[in-house]
C-alpha cells in the first residue's frame, strides 16, 4: 500500500476533476488511491484503445466498502466470455459519510477515472444484503402465461413481503423430478426497495446511471456462470467473512440455492482479540490496535513495531485468540450445510471457496476444512487469468477485495438477477419490443407497397413514352402538313361547302323525315285526310335570314279523331302534346275544330299547323 502522508499523480488528477484541490490537500491521510498494477495511464489507454475501439461497450462493477470503492472493467470476447481490462482500489477515510458531497465527488472521480465514458459502460453496484431473503421453490410445469402467478404465490408462501416495500423478482433454472413428479426448479428473492432506491439515488445524484443493481450471491454466481474459474459439475459453497457478517452460499451446477447471513465477521474476531489481552495481559485494547494484531495473520502486512501492543505475538497466538469467533462460524456453517444435504435433499457440499475483506491466514482455512470435512481454498478467481492483463501482480489481500467489483463487472441481464430491470419491466420490454416489431414490419410492408407502385407507374410511364414516341413517327410519316395562311383559309372553306352540302341534303329528305316522326306520333284513333308542308328549297332561301328560314318552314295538318264523343277534345289535346314534344315540331296550333258526322258517327274534324324544327 502507498503511505497516507503522500499523494500521488492518480488523486490529483480525482482532485482536479472534483474541482477541489483545496480539500484535497486538507484530506491527506485520509483518502488514498492504491495503484492497480498496470501498464501506466499513456500506454495502458494507448493500449486499450487498440485493442477495444471506443464504440465498445465495457462493464464496470463498483463496490463500495466501508472504506474503500473497488472497481473492476471488462468486456466481452468473441465467445461471450468477459476479458479484464483495468481494476482500481480507491481508499477513503471510513468516518466519511456516504451522503456527502466529498464522497460523491470521490466516487464520481472514480468512476470517470475508470470509465472514460460512462456513456461506453454498463455499470452495476451491488446494494446491501442484510433484508434479502432468497428461496429455492419448486413449481409444477404450466404454460408460460400462468408461470409467472405460479411463481408468485409459492414465493408468497415460502417469502412474507408486501410488494410496496419489497421487491419481488425471480429466476428460472432446471427442471426436476420432485417426489416422482415434474417440476421446475425457481430462485426467487425479495430485496428492500428502499435499499435499492438509496443506493440507486446515490448514482443518479452523481449524473451516473445504473444498468443494473444486484446482491453479493449473485455477483459470485456470475464468476461460476462465465466459466473464470474451472467448471464444478457438484455442488460447491462460498463463505464470505465481512467485517460485521459473514454469508454463507452454496451453488448447484452454477444455480444459487441457498444463502444465509451469519452474524459473525472480523469484528468478532476483534472482539476476541480485546478480550485475549484483557484476560492474559490486563491490557484494553483500542479498535486500531486489535486490527493491527489481526492483521498480523495476513501474508503481506507490516510486521508490528516494539511500540504496538502486538509486538512479538507469533502468528499461532493470535489464531489462538480468534478460535471462539471462528468456531462460532464454523457451528452456523455446519448447521447450514447440514440443512441443505438433509432437509431440502441435495447432494452434499464437495468444495468451499472462502473470501474476506481481509487476506485469509492459511490456518483459518485449514481449520475450518478439518471441522467440516469438506475440502477448502481460498477463493481467488484471479489466479486462473493471465497475468499479463495486470492481476497477477497484485497482492493477494488486493485482489480478495477486488472479488466482489469483479463479479459485478461479468453482469448482464441474461445471467444476473437485476433489481432495477425485474421480470415486470421486463415483460414490458417484450411488450415494447413486440410493437416496435409490428411498427417496423407494418413500415417495411408499407415501403415494399411504396416501392412497387413507384416501379410499376415507372413501368407504365416509360410504355406510355415508347407509345407517345411510336404515334409520333406514325403520324409524322402519315401526315405531317405544313401550316399557312392560304391552307388555313382553303380548310375553313372546305368546311363550309361540306356544312351547305350536309343542309342541302338534309333539305332534300326533310319532307320524309317529318312525314315518319308524324305517321310515328299519330295514333291509331286519328285519320289524317290532308298534310301539307311548307319547305324553301329556292336558292333565294339562302338570302334569308336563318330566322326567317325557320319561320317559313312548317306544316299543316287536317283530320279526323274518332271515338266517344266526351273523349274526343282530350285525344285533341293529348295529340297536340305529343307532337310539341317531338324534337322535329314546335309552335302547334289548331286552327279550328268542329263535330261533323262521318259514316254515321259523331267525330271530331280539326285542322292544326306546326313550325318544323332545323
Amino acid at each position: 500500500m502507498a503511505d497516507k502522508n503522500d499523494i500521488n499523480s492518480t488523486e490529483k488528477l480525482l482532485n482536479a476533476i472534483r474541482g477541489k484541490q483545496k480539500e484535497a490537500d486538507d484530506a491527506v491521510g485520509k483518502i488514498e488511491v492504491l495503484p492497480s498494477n498496470k501498464l501506466p495511464a499513456q500506454q495502458k489507454d494507448k493500449k486499450i484503445s487498440g485493442i477495444f475501439p471506443d464504440k465498445k461497450i465495457y462493464t464496470v462493477g463498483v463496490d463500495i466498502g466501508h472504506d474503500c470503492i473497488h472497481l473492476v472493467k471488462t468486456i466481452k470476447a468473441s465467445e461471450d466470455n468477459p476479458i479484464l481490462v483495468d481494476q482500481k482500489n480507491i481508499e477513503y477515510d471510513e468516518n466519511l459519510a456516504k451522503e456527502s458531497p466529498e464522497f460523491r465527488s470521490l466516487l464520481k472521480a472514480s468512476l470517470l477515472s475508470i470509465c472514460g465514458n460512462p456513456a461506453n459502460c454498463n455499470i452495476w453496484a451491488m446494494t446491501a444484503a442484510d433484508e434479502v431473503n432468497i428461496q429455492n421453490v419448486k413449481v409444477p410445469p404450466v404454460q408460460k402465461k400462468q408461470m409467472e402467478n405460479a411463481i408468485y404465490w409459492a414465493a408468497k408462501k415460502e417469502l412474507s413481503f408486501d410488494e410496496k416495500d419489497y421487491i419481488f423478482d425471480f429466476e428460472l433454472q432446471e427442471d426436476i423430478i420432485d417426489q416422482g413428479l415434474p417440476k421446475r426448479s425457481v430462485m426467487v428473492y425479495t430485496a428492500p426497495r428502499a435499499e435499492v432506491e438509496k443506493t440507486r439515488a446515490l448514482y443518479s445524484g452523481i449524473g451516473i446511471t445504473l444498468t443494473g443493481i444486484t446482491l453479493a450471491p449473485f455477483v459470485i454466481q456470475n464468476i461460476f456462470r462465465t466459466n473464470w474459474m474451472p467448471a464444478n459439475e457438484g455442488t460447491t459453497a462460498t463463505l464470505f467473512i465481512g467485517n460485521e457478517f459473514s454469508r454463507i452460499s452454496i451453488y448447484s451446477r452454477n444455480n444459487l440455492m441457498m444463502t444465509r447471513g451469519i452474524k459473525t465477521g472480523t469484528s468478532s474476531m476483534l472482539e476476541a482479540i480485546t478480550e485475549a489481552f484483557g484476560e492474559k495481559r490486563k491490557i484494553k485494547l483500542e479498535k486500531d490496535d486489535a486490527k493491527k494484531i489481526l492483521l498480523g495473520l495476513v501474508a503481506d502486512a507490516a510486521t508490528a513495531r516494539e511500540t504496538e501492543a502486538g509486538f512479538g505475538l507469533k502468528t499461532q497466538e493470535i489464531f489462538n485468540m480468534i478460535i471462539p469467533a471462528i468456531e462460532r462460524l464454523v457451528r452456523q456453517m455446519e448447521r447450514t450445510l447440514q440443512y441443505y444435504a438433509t432437509s431440502t435433499g441435495h447432494e452434499k457440499v464437495e468444495k468451499i471457496y472462502i473470501s474476506s475483506v481481509m487476506n485469509i491466514y492459511k490456518p483459518i482455512i485449514d481449520y475450518i476444512s478439518d471441522q467440516l470435512g469438506v475440502k477448502s481454498e481460498v477463493f481467488d478467481p484471479f489466479q486462473y487469468q493471465d497475468t499479463s492483463q495486470g492481476a497477477g501482480s497484485i497482492s493477494l489481500t488486493d485482489r480478495m477485495a477486488l472479488v466482489p467489483a469483479l463479479g459485478l463487472s461479468f453482469s448482464g441481464n441474461q445471467r444476473t438477477p437485476n433489481l432495477i430491470f425485474t421480470y415486470k419491466e421486463e415483460n414490458k420490454e417484450i411488450t415494447l419490443g413486440w410493437i416496435n416489431r409490428g411498427i417496423v414490419a407494418a413500415s417495411l410492408v408499407a415501403g415494399v407497397i411504396c416501392i412497387l407502385t413507384i416501379i410499376y407507374q415507372g413501368m407504365n410511364v416509360i410504355a406510355l413514352s415508347k407509345q407517345k414516341e411510336t404515334l409520333k413517327r406514325e403520324l409524322s410519316v402519315i401526315y405531317n402538313p405544313e401550316i399557312s395562311a392560304d391552307k388555313v383559309t382553303k380548310m375553313i372553306n372546305d368546311a363550309k361547302t361540306q356544312k351547305q352540302i350536309s343542309r342541302q341534303y338534309a333539305q332534300r329528305y326533310l319532307g320524309m323525315a317529318v312525314i315518319g316522326e308524324i305517321s310515328a306520333l299519330t295514333p291509331q284513333n286519328i285519320k289524317l285526310i290532308n298534310m301539307t308542308i311548307i319547305s324553301t328549297r329556292s336558292t333565294a332561301v339562302a338570302v334569308k335570314t336563318d330566322k326567317a328560314a325557320k319561320e317559313s318552314e312548317g306544316i299543316t295538318l287536317e283530320g279526323i279523331i274518332t271515338g266517344e264523343r266526351s273523349m274526343l277534345d282530350s285525344y285533341l289535346a293529348q295529340y297536340i302534346m305529343k307532337l310539341s314534344n317531338s324534337p322535329m315540331l314546335h309552335k302547334v296550333s289548331v286552327y279550328k275544330n268542329s263535330i261533323v258526322a262521318f259514316k254515321g258517327n259523331n267525330v271530331l274534324q280539326f285542322t292544326m299547323s306546326a313550325k318544323i324544327e332545323k
